[in-house]
Parts: C-alpha cells; structure tokens; sequence
C-alpha cells in the first residue's frame, strides 16, 4: 500500500488517532496498583489484633484479653475469639468471666447523632447481650436491646465466685456519654424468676426463696441526678416484698463512688419470721408487725448497710 506523502509542514494524521495509555488510564492503572500493593504487604487483621490487644488488655478498669480477632469484610464485623473479662473489672482479681462469642460489627449509619451504628455482641451461656454504640464527634449513645442476662454472670463479680441472686433479667435501655461521662438515659431490668438462691449470710443459712418478680426503672432528670423511679421486689404474698424509690447522684470522676440514695415499705412474710430466726437480729426490736421502713444509703462501691425502722 502506498503511504501518503507527507509535506514538510504538515503533521502525521496518526498522532490524533485514539492511544491506548491515556491519563485516565494511567491514573487508574496506578492506583490499582497501589491498592493490590497495600493489601499483599499491610495485614489489616493484625494490625487490629495488636490494636485491640493493646487497647482491651491494658484497660486498668477492666482489662480484657483474648486468643485472637478474626475480620470479616463483607457486612464487616470482628470476632473476638476466647475473650475473658478479667476479675479486677469486678473488684474480684481472683475471679475471671469467659465469654462464648464477643462480635463487633458495623450496624448502620446514625443521623442523630451524626455518626456511625455499631452492633456489640455478648455471649456466654444464656446470657446474651446486645449493645448499639454511636461513635460521633458530638457525644456517644449505647441503646441496649433484646439483652438477657443470666444470673451465672453475677458469679464473678463475688468473692467465693457464687450469684447473690438468680434467675433471667430483660434489660432494656440508652445511655448517652459525654467526654466520657455518663450523663443522660434510662434503663429498665425485669425479670419474672428472680430467686434468692440458698446461701450463707454472714454464718446464717438461707434456704432459696423465690420472690419471681423483679422491675427496676430509672431516668435522668439531669445530668448529675439518675432517678430510681422504682425497685419492686416480689409481689403481695410473696415471702419478701420490697418497693424502693430515690436518686443515684453521679460522680462525673468516678461512676463506683456515685452515691445511692433509696428508701421505702418492706413486708416479711410470717414464713420469714418463724424460719429465719436470725433476721430478727437486723430489725428494730419493738416492731414485729413485719412491716417496716427500708433507707439504702452510700457509694455504690461501698454500701453501707441498710436502715431499718
């Protein structure tokens, strides 16, 4: 074929022909390169291994440590494998609670506040906890919903590793923080087996007493002041039954010294007073009608015991 003869000043008509390696193309070429070179040489899970390693085992408050976290990119979530919180996150350094699974995973965006939804998941036995933190720049929520607490979690959070109560407790409720302070929200915990579980009070043996009905409701009325609106404790006829009403006063420095401040009716039954000799030893002499006036005061890391009149 003969070619056509180009005049000294005129250009090639190739040269404004379509290329292969344009701009766009180069520019998308090297940042896939760079994408592919990131993920072969950056191991994204373990980078977050050490992170949580470094961030839950050294929590002085309540340290946490585990085998290993496992990532997962589609619907992202990390499985923390083999996490025990340990007993000095209860006051009990002897003690430890393991945990069956512990997930954390991306929930949904949240628009008030403005922020992004996370799923936190607990479990261990038939306890299991759902918690729903906003991570915002504003302030931080947990929503708590669809919780169930078994009362073989309250073991470790006991000298001789044994539950004070027993039985199933539904939690529902949101917590606002602020700069880490806890400072709005409500909660509500029911449960319709709540047991006394047999046990020795203070050289006193307790057979079990099943009181069923637990509800306790609570509500900020401003940022210092958690109203206890109520604490029912059995029902009419059962062998204890308890109605409380008052305030938790925040310390913004330290939540386990908030002080506790709680009063109102307790009725024993006569099965209580004929079978529990020794809880005469804790109520006023000249009231035996069985029922008297309850006020909790103090700390809550350092009750103190209760009034009776």
């Amino acid at each position: 074929m003969k070619r056509k003869r180009i005049q000294y000043n005129e250009l090639n008509e190739e040269i404004y022909g379509p290329r292969y390696w344009t701009k766009s193309r180069l520019i998308i070429t090297g940042i896939a390169l760079l994408v592919f070179g990131f993920l072969f040489n950056f191991s994204l899970e373990e980078k977050i291994n050490k992170w949580l390693l470094a961030t839950l085992s050294t929590n002085e408050a309540c340290p946490i440590v585990f085998e290993k976290a496992e990532l997962s990119y589609f619907l992202p979530k990390i499985n923390i494998k083999k996490a025990v919180i340990l007993g000095s996150c209860f006051g009990q350094p002897n003690n430890k609670l393991p945990l069956q699974d512990f997930i954390i995973g991306l929930h949904s965006p949240s628009f008030y506040p403005p922020g992004i939804k996370l799923h936190v998941s607990l479990k261990e036995g038939r306890t299991n906890i759902n918690l729903y933190p906003t991570i915002s720049p504003f302030s931080q929520y947990i929503d708590i919903e669809n919780t169930k607490i078994d009362n073989k979690i309250f073991a470790a959070m006991s000298s001789d590793n044994q539950s004070v109560i027993s039985g199933m407790l539904d939690i529902e409720g949101t917590l606002k923080f602020s700069s880490g302070t806890l400072e709005d929200g409500k909660l509500i915990i029911t449960s319709n087996d709540f047991r006394l579980p047999a046990q020795n009070i203070k050289g006193f043996e307790m057979t079990l007493l099943d009181l069923k009905h637990l509800d306790i409701r609570t509500h900020f009325t401003n940022k210092t002041t958690m109203q206890i609106d109520h604490i029912e404790i059995g029902r009419p006829g059962s062998p204890i039954e308890l109605k409380l009403k008052g305030n938790l006063l925040i310390n913004p420095t330290s939540f386990i010294s908030s002080q506790l401040q709680l009063s109102g009716p307790l009725k024993l039954s006569n099965f209580i007073l004929m079978n529990f000799a020794f809880i005469k030893l804790f109520l006023p002499a000249e009231n035996t009608s069985g029922t008297y006036q309850v006020k909790i005061n103090g700390p809550l890391g350092n009750m103190g015991p209760p009034q009776i009149k």
